[in-house]
């Protein structure tokens, strides 16, 4: 068996018991569905299930055990199940791009500059090891773009908006600060230690972040008003996690969060045009009515 074919049963045990507990055979026969489906070669062997059961939880993070009164399997702990999600959706992905090239005109990517996502390994090493990093960085300046060596602490990798930014401290002045991994050139990983700031948390640290901004302004209730067709598109890829619908009808909906108004928050409310409407805070309203009249200005 390829290691494309084990790490896709993988995935489809994965799948099959994150939606319902199941039985050794309704599993075998899941398994056979997709085989032919795939023309593919997904069948195991009890013994051989047992083994893949061990391998997912060392892989993924997911334990699954068997419950002998029900006769079936299931997931008791799944560690993270976004980002095993992720990586199973970026695996089906890179399966999809490389069939058949009889399907590669019916493929269709969007042209767009490399996410330099070639840094990854390395900036996890040196975020996990705890090593100085430096780098060419392109910064985007009103006037021109800028290229600036920098020596920084890296703590975490974030992803925002389908782009890939590194979170560092600056240790010339203590500064958390965000760079697009695109931006990113020249990369070195200097064998000079540095000491993980105790009081920094990834999570906390974006928390109430739209993006990638954190630039100081507090977090506040928001209240948006949303024509019942740009809402079907906000419940099934909500804003941020504290979005909760507040009232629906067959016309319009209603939803809140609560985070921090940045600049990126508000251009993506801009972006949507009509089909939202910002209802609280008036200081926001106040924001995007200002956007607005000078966006109308250059078209007299």
């Amino acid at each position: 068996m390829s290691k494309k074919q084990f790490i896709k049963r993988h995935h489809l045990i994965i799948n099959k018991l994150r939606s319902n507990p199941c039985s050794f055979k309704e599993l075998q026969d899941y398994l056979e569905k997709n085989s032919i489906d795939e023309e593919e070669n997904y069948m195991i062997s009890k013994r051989t299930f047992e083994r893949d059961i061990h391998e997912i939880g060392e892989i993924y993070k997911i334990d699954i055990e068997y419950n002998r009164s029900q006769n079936v399997y299931k997931i008791t702990q799944d560690a993270d199940e976004v980002k095993t999600s992720r990586l199973i959706e970026s695996f089906q992905i890179f399966n999809a791009l490389s069939i058949s090239d009889s399907l590669s005109n019916h493929i269709i990517i969007e042209k767009r500059k490399h996410l330099g996502t070639d840094n990854m390994h390395g900036l996890l090493h040196a975020i996990k090891n705890q090593f100085q990093v430096q780098f060419i960085h392109e910064k985007f300046d009103k006037t021109i773009n800028k290229k600036e060596l920098r020596t920084v602490f890296p703590l975490a990798l974030k992803e925002a908006k389908n782009r890939w930014y590194l979170v560092v401290k600056d240790p010339n002045d203590g500064v958390y600060k965000t760079f697009g991994l695109d931006r990113i050139t020249d990369l070195t990983i200097t064998n000079k230690k540095f000491e993980y700031p105790k009081d920094f948390n990834p999570e906390e640290k974006f928390e109430y972040s739209f993006g990638i901004i954190t630039d100081g302004t507090l977090p506040e209730k928001i209240k948006l008003w949303f024509s019942h067709e740009q809402a079907n598109y906000i419940k099934s890829l909500p804003l941020h996690h504290s979005q909760k619908v507040i009232s629906e009808t067959d016309k319009e909906c209603i939803v809140e969060l609560y985070l921090s108004p940045t600049y990126d928050f508000i251009m993506e409310l801009l972006s949507m045009g009509t089909e939202v409407k910002v209802i609280e805070p008036k200081s926001l309203q106040a924001l995007i009515k200002e956007r607005i009249s000078a966006t109308l200005k250059l078209y007299k």
